[in-house]
């Protein structure tokens, strides 16, 4: 068994509620990070998320790379985001437990990396617990080194099915493959269920997007691979804050 924290990005879509009620039988929580602008088309959809107990936490406003913005402009992206999920989070009747951020193409903002980090860092922002995750799983999955420190959120392993788009040659099957090289090839069924048992930590930190150009491209893409996954073993674990 592969402990992991399970992570979605760029909701919310017209997707979100069916993943959120596959994950939900599945017995996983997840993390969703919003892109905060297409909560005015899909408002509905992330309160139903946080009504079915999904944590969802901010991914910026626009979705911009911070190192092409001024230090201005990234703390605008990061309050702006935060004043549409306080809302959210009021209007679906849910708290709020801690504050998580990740930044879009894990861009950590160029020149502004050190000021952004002490600016999440003084807003009350923090990390998943990470204290089981080893720093060469961060670089096994192309992020820097050093991933455990600072104030946002990272990943170990990008399922990069954001690329299955029209004539990239790119496919959900190559994305399973990139898995059986991480995580090891199919033993065999598994439970129908991607909960571990309490109290285990994450070793691994997996991003997956809520896409409805990969839905698109191949129908049931979500499912396909967290079963993919479960399949290998992944197991996944509640989220929990870094102390």
């Amino acid at each position: 068994m592969i402990p992991a924290y399970l992570t979605i990005d760029d909701i919310p879509s017209k997707l979100t509620p069916s993943i959120v009620d596959f994950l939900n039988k599945k017995k996983i929580e997840p993390v969703m990070f919003c892109w905060c602008e297409r909560v005015q088309y899909f408002r509905e959809n992330a309160i139903y998320a946080l009504k079915h107990g999904i944590l969802i936490q901010n991914h910026s406003l626009t979705h911009p790379h911070f190192s092409e913005l001024t230090l201005e402009q990234a703390i605008e992206e990061i309050e702006k985001a935060e004043e549409i999920l306080e809302a959210l989070y009021k209007d679906a009747g849910v708290k709020r437990p801690y504050k998580l951020f990740r930044f879009p193409f894990g861009d950590k903002g160029g020149k502004n990396e050190a000021a952004l980090q002490e600016y999440l860092k003084e807003h009350g922002f923090t990390q998943l617990d990470h204290s089981n995750i080893l720093p060469a799983e961060y670089e096994k999955g192309g992020v820097q080194k050093n991933q455990g420190d600072g104030y946002d959120t990272k990943w170990t392993f990008d399922y990069a099915e954001w690329q299955v788009r029209p004539n990239t040659g790119f496919t959900v099957e190559d994305s399973i493959s990139k898995a059986n090289v991480r995580f090891g090839s199919p033993y065999g069924d598994a439970p129908d269920c991607g909960a571990a048992p309490e109290g285990t930590k994450a070793e691994q930190l997996i991003l997956i997007h809520d896409h409805e150009e990969t839905e698109a491209m191949y129908k049931g893409y979500f499912e396909t691979l967290i079963n993919a996954l479960l399949m290998r073993g992944i197991r996944f674990v509640k989220p929990v804050a870094r102390k």
